[in-house]
């Protein structure tokens, strides 16, 4: 497994503005020089046809009346597009998506640090850290938080964690039953919450942990987390807890960047603990589930399949 690829952060913003600047310039000069209305633009438009009926090559030697109407129209069009192609670019939000089997990190604009689990995914604006410091994550990730009077919010599938500087991590798959969150606290203290029920919050404080899932009204609060178990995917670890074997199974996949198909009818939801401090391969996983659980896997085209 690839670990701790470094995703650079975007730092285009102040160029995109300077390219908008540049563009807004160059159409707003074409129009108070050459002083083009509606009317002319239409006279050029239709003396253009007229030409292209009379099969004149009006491309290899330009009458003044082109120099003078086509050409600065050819401008306005091409600057209210790049305009809007600018417009476009800055308002649509950075997103970054982590290969399975690998890790990354990234440092935001404002300082705070990422990791990133396999398979995660972080979408934010590319405006970040101006006047909001706002972020959607699926998956897991580790957070470093620089202080700040501007509240940092995580989003993750129904729930907001919300703090201004510190230490924490969350994992949320859409793709894990109920799309449970749960958010652990390893330094400082963080507000939790579902987006449904803002005023239900619980307040995390280090060794502290809460999840959320969509079939709860509120947050739990689980009174102590061992933070080593919580962050140990950080060191490649995998160590699962009480937990359905259809969410191993997910993450399995994730690590391994490979495909499980589970042909066990109802097995999904059998819970298991397991810990590995660094496995090798997905076949020594694989092999012990299947004797804990009395099942039998083998090998596909695609992946692995698990069976009785």
């Amino acid at each position: 497994m690839s670990k701790d690829r470094k995703i650079p952060f975007d730092n285009n913003n102040g160029g995109d503005h300077d390219e908008l600047y540049q563009v807004w310039e160059m159409s707003r000069n074409a129009k108070s020089e050459d002083q083009i209305n509606s009317d002319e633009i239409e006279s050029a438009l239709k003396k253009v046809h007229n030409r292209i009926g009379d099969s004149i090559d009006f491309q290899s030697a330009p009458s003044d009346s082109y120099n003078t109407y086509w050409l600065p129209a050819r401008y306005l069009v091409a600057a209210t597009a790049l305009i809007i192609f600018g417009a476009w670019y800055i308002f649509t939000p950075i997103h970054i998506s982590v290969p399975n089997g690998e890790i990354a990190s990234l440092e935001l604009k404002d300082g705070s640090k990422v990791e990133l689990n396999s398979g995660s995914e972080l979408t934010y604006s590319r405006f970040f850290g101006r006047s909001s410091r706002d972020l959607t994550l699926n998956g897991e990730a580790y957070f470093s938080v620089q202080a700040s009077n501007i509240p940092f919010r995580v989003k993750a599938n129904g729930t907001v964690t919300e703090v201004t500087g510190t230490q924490f991590n969350i994992r949320s798959w859409r793709n894990d039953p109920g799309s449970e969150t749960v958010v652990t606290v390893t330094n400082g203290e963080i507000e939790f919450f579902s987006e449904n029920n803002i005023h239900e919050r619980v307040t995390l404080t280090p060794g502290h942990s809460s999840r959320w899932s969509y079939d709860m009204n509120e947050p739990v609060t689980v009174n102590q987390s061992v933070i080593l178990e919580v962050t140990g995917w950080k060191e490649n670890r995998l160590i699962f807890k009480e937990q359905n074997l259809i969410v191993i199974l997910n993450e399995l996949e994730r690590r391994f960047d490979t495909q499980i198909r589970l042909e066990v009818s109802g097995a999904e939801l059998e819970t298991l603990t397991a810990y590995y401090s660094e496995p090798k391969n997905i076949m020594a996983v694989l092999e012990d589930i299947s004797k804990v659980k009395g099942f039998q896997f083998s090998e596909t085209a695609n992946g692995y399949r698990i069976f009785k």
